[in-house]
């Protein structure tokens, strides 16, 4: 979930992962509380490409939205991930999409990974548009693999109950076209070539444009803060960086991120990113040097004003760290309890 906050400041921290953006809310309940709020955003970023954007209200929560991309040439489209598959999100998005733009014939949904905020929602669109849902094999697979797990999302009755109907329609999602590493579909006259990039999850695509430049980068690169990565084998560490690196060489003008903004300064974005888990790294060491002995106290001093809802998806983002640290040989980890116990090398 937005990841790794800045440290040792007062403010809500945030982390990125399967939901996105997710708060810990601090306004008080008012007496309007009680009904969902749903709400559509187009924005228009080029002649080429539509960012839409579906956003729930409840209560004091803002649920947490992602990106779904509408890529058209002459005629053709194609929808960038698939958003979340309740039907009151996926019913706002399909108004838009076969009202506003009933003049695109929509051939694909490419997905960029099976986290639910990027999948659920396939099942209904590729119904109403009639595209093929694509994505990559390995994601396929986890796509349609039932789990319970709920370590990257915070510790919330609601968020727990909706997760429950999003992994439902995600389970139900055909896949109709594989995109492994260099395939690719035509829109128009545009080719939409998967790029594997794994890290976040293990068949992770990455969708590259190469007429116009443009990189969907999914949760890979956000455009707003740092991606979670789990700790194997939900997500790798290592694999997450050598596919920023690998992203860096696309030379990329604009990516069209899972979450937020699109991005231009796309060779700044990626170093910021790589640099940033460095510094994490060295943080994770020069802790365990100075005496801390497990990944609790690790997390507690990295992050001191954690929320008690969040510590569960800090713990995660830490572990990923620590698995990256024991393949360079730099820590080893053993099971202690609830606890992993960290020790240098050394």
């Amino acid at each position: 979930m937005p990841g790794d906050p800045p440290r040792r400041k007062k403010r809500t921290h945030h982390f990125e992962g399967p939901l996105g953006w997710l708060r810990k809310p601090t306004a008080k309940p008012s007496a309007a509380e009680g009904k969902e709020v749903v709400e559509g955003r187009a924005t228009v970023i080029n002649e080429h490409l539509i960012q839409h954007i579906v956003s729930v209200k409840l209560f004091t929560r803002s649920f947490p939205t992602s990106n779904v991309w509408v890529l058209h040439d002459r005629g053709e489209a194609a929808l960038i991930d698939a958003g979340f598959g309740d039907e009151t999100s996926a019913q706002v998005r399909i108004d838009y999409l076969t009202k506003e733009l009933s003049n695109l014939d929509f051939k694909y949904i490419p997905i960029t990974h099976h986290h639910f905020d990027h999948s659920s929602g396939g099942r209904r669109l590729r119904q109403a548009l009639r595209a093929e849902v694509a994505m990559h094999p390995i994601d396929e697979v986890l796509l349609h693999t039932p789990t319970e797990s709920n370590e990257d999302l915070p510790d919330d009755a609601e968020i727990d109950k909706r997760a429950r109907i999003w992994r439902a329609e995600a389970l139900e999602t055909p896949v109709d076209v594989p995109l492994a590493d260099g395939e690719s579909v035509r829109v128009g006259g545009l080719t939409v070539r998967a790029v594997h990039t794994p890290g976040h999850t293990a068949g992770h695509n990455c969708y590259f444009v190469e007429e116009l430049g443009i990189l969907f980068t999914g949760d890979n690169i956000l455009g707003i803060g740092t991606s979670a990565i789990a700790p194997p084998p939900a997500g790798d560490m290592e694999q997450y960086i050598q596919s920023l690196l690998r992203m860096r060489e696309l030379q990329s003008k604009l990516f069209a991120p899972g979450h937020g903004p699109v991005v231009t300064a796309t060779a700044a974005k990626v170093q910021e990113l790589i640099d940033h888990r460095a510094a994490r790294d060295a943080q994770i060491l020069a802790l365990v040097d100075r005496g801390y002995t497990n990944d609790r106290q690790i997390r507690n001093a990295l992050y001191p004003e954690l929320q008690k809802g969040l510590r569960r998806a800090a713990r995660g983002q830490l572990r990923a760290h620590l698995a990256r640290l024991v393949g360079q040989g730099k820590v080893t980890v053993e099971e202690e309890g609830k606890d992993w116990k960290v020790a240098l090398t050394r």
